[in-house]
């Protein structure tokens, strides 16, 4: 898939999660309605925690991690798992659609976890209770697609993996950046 059709469909994706969370939170934060008895509620509440992560160990063991170390955390992952997408893209080459739309969804997610981190003054808005286990939003809906067709795409192309150790990872790596060095000068 094209770079700039990625682009436009992550920029797609981010926009129709800001724009549910602009409505919700400009019209209806104080609404709570049953979508699916005895499993879906339309909850909104704002998660000032960071992350579903965050909450547990609040809830459990009275830590909280906070923003910067949710930032960091982000972008540390957001690295590898670029890196990842490189790697398997390179070993899978013409063959990879269901591999960009994994990362298509991770990006969204990861860039709506920011924007909810960052910009919102209260936290994420999260909107739909999964009874009686969390409140999530469309950005957890694309986190779930990405942790489905990630694996979907290993398993499909396995014949391409089977030989791959984490020595060809960091070769890979290493060569991407000397490519990119050598490309600067």
């Amino acid at each position: 898939m094209k770079i700039r059709i990625m682009i436009i469909m992550i920029i797609f994706l981010i926009s129709i999660d800001q724009i549910i969370k602009i409505v919700i939170n400009a019209y209806f934060i104080e609404t709570n309605f049953v979508i699916i008895p005895s499993l879906f509620e339309f909850t909104p509440i704002f998660n000032g925690k960071h992350s579903y992560i965050n909450i547990l160990l609040y809830n459990n063991f009275n830590i909280d991690m906070g923003l910067w170390i949710h930032v960091i955390s982000f972008m540390i992952i957001q690295a590898f798992i670029l890196l990842l997408y490189d790697f398997l893209r390179c070993k899978i080459h013409n063959n990879a659609k269901i591999l960009d739309y994994a990362i298509v969804f991770q990006l969204s997610a990861m860039i709506c976890a920011l924007i909810g981190n960052l910009i919102w003054e209260k936290g994420t808005l999260d909107y739909i209770y999964l009874k009686p286990l969390f409140v999530f939003d469309l950005k957890d809906l694309y986190n779930t697609c990405f942790m489905i067709l990630f694996p979907l795409t290993l398993l499909i192309h396995r014949k391409h993996f089977d030989s791959i150790k984490m020595s060809g990872l960091i070769s890979h790596l290493i060569n991407r950046l000397q490519n990119r060095v050598m490309n600067k000068k």
